[in-house]
């Protein structure tokens, strides 16, 4: 029987994959909460989910204003997506916990995604769906990834991503699906420290079918998505396939993605453990990784940095050179030059931080003086000794 004293009835839930039991127990991530991320979101709301991360560092426009109900409320424009979601969803869904994260994926501490069950990527840009991507292969966790495309954005994605676990050694991640060259060149611009490129400028044209879409793409992600983790007996389970729509021709495409020979985050990595480092605010980084107790590798250890630290960067426009301290991907997109201006390109990283040994003079330095993300999961390995 409903309880007609609960103002929240999910007792048809029960008789499907959706127990209240198994969705107020999941835990799952929005990373990008524009039209896609708000409708997903919402989606979740509704369900009942437990707890919903809502990650983006990106401001509310006035052209987000045509795509959300939730980010049209009175004095919004400027402030944090992620924040304004959050507060205007609370109300409308009480019995989710909505912690927004104002900031980029890769800025966010691996402490924060590792209770999470899934990942839901709703960005627009393809950066940060590399970044959502090494996140989940570091923490395995499974990925449901969708987009909107298309001339007036009249098609979308949704595209499955199994967590890189022992029963789906052979599935595809997302840079599978990527070319060759396009791979390379976004690795680099999250990664190489030899040279610089710029991100695509993202379309700034409000098209009048993006709310639609969005709503007809996020029903797919978060249905299929909690499907897929809440029945894992599926065969889908255990690769990764893609699902397009396109209208107004209704025109359904849905494909498996075989893993890619030369993906580089499927080849075998030596042992690692993912461990916080001591108090970031106060204790060196060298004294953390000669702590005994850290982790479960013993001394003597290197920290891995999961994205590389510009320490040094040269304006190629007036040459002037600064301490950015902040990810080379960063420096690349966000970052100008103090002197002069310039951005994109005309930034180079000269002195990049990879990876940290006792012995560097980095490693006196405290996580936080380096600008590394709280509550993180920092990669440490053994450091082999020279050969004699």
């Amino acid at each position: 029987m409903p309880d007609f004293n609960n103002p929240v009835d999910y007792s048809r839930l029960e008789q499907t994959t959706f127990t209240r039991q198994q969705v107020a127990a999941l835990r799952v991530a929005v990373i990008g909460c524009g039209a896609l991320g708000a409708e997903a979101a919402r989606l979740l709301g509704l369900l009942g989910v437990g707890s919903v991360l809502l990650i983006d560092h990106d401001r509310v426009e006035p052209t987000n204003l045509t795509h959300s109900p939730y980010l049209r409320a009175p004095n919004t424009l400027g402030r944090p997506k992620a924040n304004v979601l959050a507060e205007a969803l609370a109300p409308h869904f009480p019995d989710t916990a909505w912690l927004p994260l104002p900031h980029e994926i890769a800025d966010i501490g691996f402490g924060h995604l590792q209770p999470c069950n899934l990942l839901f990527s709703c960005t627009d840009n393809a950066l940060a769906r590399v970044e959502t991507t090494y996140a989940a292969h570091r923490l395995h966790l499974p990925v449901m990834d969708a987009g909107l495309k298309g001339r007036a954005f009249w098609a979308g994605r949704v595209a499955w991503f199994p967590a890189p676990n022992e029963s789906s050694t052979t599935a595809a991640c997302y840079l599978c699906q990527l070319t060759a060259a396009r791979r390379a060149e976004l690795l680099s611009l999250a990664l190489s420290a030899s040279q610089s490129c710029s991100a695509p400028a993202p379309d700034p044209t409000t098209l009048p079918s993006t709310p639609t879409m969005a709503s007809i793409v996020a029903a797919l992600q978060v249905d299929l998505g909690l499907r897929l983790l809440l029945t894992p007996d599926t065969p889908a389970e255990a690769r990764a396939w893609e699902l397009s729509l396109t209208l107004p021709q209704t025109t359904w495409t849905s494909f498996t993605i075989p893993r890619s020979a030369d993906c580089p985050w499927h080849e075998p990595n030596p042992s690692a453990d993912l461990a916080p480092l001591l108090n970031m605010d106060t204790v060196s980084i060298k004294e953390s990784l000669e702590t005994e107790t850290l982790g479960t590798l013993p001394p003597p250890r290197i920290l891995e940095l999961d994205w590389p630290i510009c320490l040094q960067a040269r304006c190629t426009t007036c040459q002037h050179r600064w301490s950015p301290i902040a990810r080379v991907a960063t420096l690349r997109r966000r970052l100008t030059c103090p002197h002069c201006g310039a951005t994109g390109s005309h930034l180079h990283s000269i002195e990049t931080l990879t990876t940290i040994t006792p012995s560097d003079p980095a490693a006196l330095l405290t996580p936080n003086q380096l600008n590394l993300p709280p509550n993180h999961l920092f990669t440490l390995r053994r450091q082999q000794k020279p050969s004699s």
